[in-house]
């Protein structure tokens, strides 16, 4: 018993080293980077070679394509880090630029989500606090639209805070991506079962899955996650997957696969989020 305690505490204090260098070493959002630092970082690489090959290939097409990236913090709330910090990110440079629309369109699906949510079951007292974390946050994104770049630069410190406005609103954002399959488990139930019967794991009812798998911080975010937050929102959020393989595009050439999820609305207006995957993270791509 005794052994099996001392290496429960060693463990312990494992995790807890490994979580206080990735926080030294990783903001939660970094910097504008040039789309380059993909290239360097295989050109790097010093794993296989073929693997590395790939990769590299992959980054010389994304830079053909984007210009920036910005990398998010790897702890298993990438995705969401990522949509939060693009979604502001849009949103004020659009209020910026006199387009309110989509502003007005996104501050209201913030502003009623309480009530919606305590529909499917969540407990207001639980969540006020990260909701209000929310949509103090957007509100923010309307106090001052003279000076975009103080703007972003404020919009930036906010979102780096540790244990602060990125926590709770990621937090707040799982419970929203929850409560979208929830409102419509048929929508969402084959993807879990794709995913599942890929994998050899037993099937898993709607609200099962998101008490495990979307609502807990740190949980990894799959393909299902992706498209509710997506179409909770009414966004299109657009991945390029970056796993070392190209694809063929339009006339022969190659590229890097490229999935969409949610939509652009019926007036085609609506905001696009892009995203890079690789194995396990999301950064966000420009």
């Amino acid at each position: 018993m005794e052994d099996n305690q001392s290496q429960y505490k060693l463990t312990e204090q494992q995790l807890a080293q490994i979580e206080a260098e990735i926080k030294s070493s990783q903001p939660l959002t970094s910097q504008l980077l040039p789309i380059d630092a993909l290239i360097q970082q295989y050109s790097n690489d010093d794993d296989d070679e073929q693997d590395a090959s790939g990769f590299l290939t992959s980054s010389r097409l994304l830079a053909a394509k984007y210009t920036n990236l910005r990398r998010i913090r790897g702890d298993g709330n990438c995705y969401y880090r990522a949509f939060l910090y693009s979604l502001c990110e849009g949103l004020l440079h659009q209020k910026t630029n006199g387009k309110s629309d989509e502003y007005t369109r996104i501050k209201s699906i913030v502003h009623k989500s309480l009530s919606w949510v305590c529909t499917l079951g969540y407990e207001e007292s639980t969540i006020e606090m990260f909701y209000e974390e929310l949509v103090e946050l957007i509100d923010y994104i309307d106090s001052d639209t003279n000076n975009e770049a103080t703007m972003k630069s404020q919009l930036h410190d906010k979102l780096n805070e540790e244990n602060s406005t990125s926590d709770y609103c990621t937090w707040y954002l799982r419970v929203l991506t929850a409560a979208q399959m929830k409102s419509d488990p048929d929508r969402f139930l084959p993807f879990l079962l794709a995913e599942e019967s890929s994998s050899g794991l037993i099937s898993m009812d709607i609200p099962t899955f998101c008490s495990r798998e979307v609502e807990p911080m740190n949980k990894e975010c799959g393909m299902v996650q992706v498209a509710a937050l997506a179409e909770c929102f009414g966004v299109s959020v657009k991945i390029e997957y970056m796993d070392g393989r190209v694809v063929e595009g339009e006339g022969g050439m190659k590229k890097v696969a490229c999935h969409e999820f949610g939509g652009d609305g019926d007036d085609g207006k609506r905001m696009e989020i892009t995203l890079l995957y690789r194995p396990g993270h999301y950064d966000i791509l420009y």
